[in-house]
């Protein structure tokens, strides 16, 4: 009964759009480390991935029940809605705060069942890699249950970012998105 509130709650509050904490934030220092996709490829995180881009990121564990799901549902809807042109081009970066066991496989798992196209990426990579990221970007949480559910979106090109803290909907990260300024194409 009580998963079935949660998922009925996360629901609501991605229907609904409950903004639990949003603010224009400084521009990251992203490390250019080493990540793997889902498809096994790797890349630099900066160089290929972020520089001259718009990103949206979040972040996921693939053993997650609540809170990763939910986000991951909702870059769904969001790649959806970009690729429905309205948008300035967006790379969507879903990066796993457990290294150890999210290898590109179970990415992969993850990326199919939430229907990922090209552009959106689900990134690992080595354990002291990945922890030097997470704290480069605030997502550090001393458990990995309790990492934040967040979504940090910049446009590298002007510097502006912002991040999102808690669910959101698909309208709200397309502001986001829009509030960050114009992109070019990827």
């Amino acid at each position: 009964m009580t998963g079935l509130i949660v998922k009925l709650s996360l629901a609501f509050w991605m229907l609904t759009g409950v903004v639990v904490s949003c603010a224009a934030a400084a521009a990251p220092v992203i490390p250019d480390i080493e990540v793997i996709d889902q498809d096994g490829q790797a890349h630099r995180l900066y160089t290929d991935l972020v520089k001259g881009k718009t990103v949206a990121i979040t972040f996921l564990y693939t053993s997650c029940k609540t809170s990763c799901p939910a986000m991951t549902g909702l870059f769904g809807a969001v790649q959806q809605k970009l690729q429905g042109g309205a948008h300035p081009s967006v790379t969507l970066l879903s990066i796993s705060i457990d290294p150890t066991t999210d290898r590109p496989t179970r990415l992969k798992a993850v990326a199919d069942k939430f229907g990922a196209q090209p552009g959106w990426y689900f990134l690992t990579g080595s354990s002291p890699d990945m922890a030097r990221l997470l704290s480069a970007l605030n997502a550090t949480a001393p458990q990995r249950s309790d990492h934040p559910s967040m979504i940090l979106i910049g446009n590298d090109v002007n510097g502006n970012w912002t991040r999102h803290y808690g669910l959101a909907s698909v309208p709200l990260v397309m502001e986001l998105v829009d509030s960050v300024g114009e992109s070019i194409v990827h």
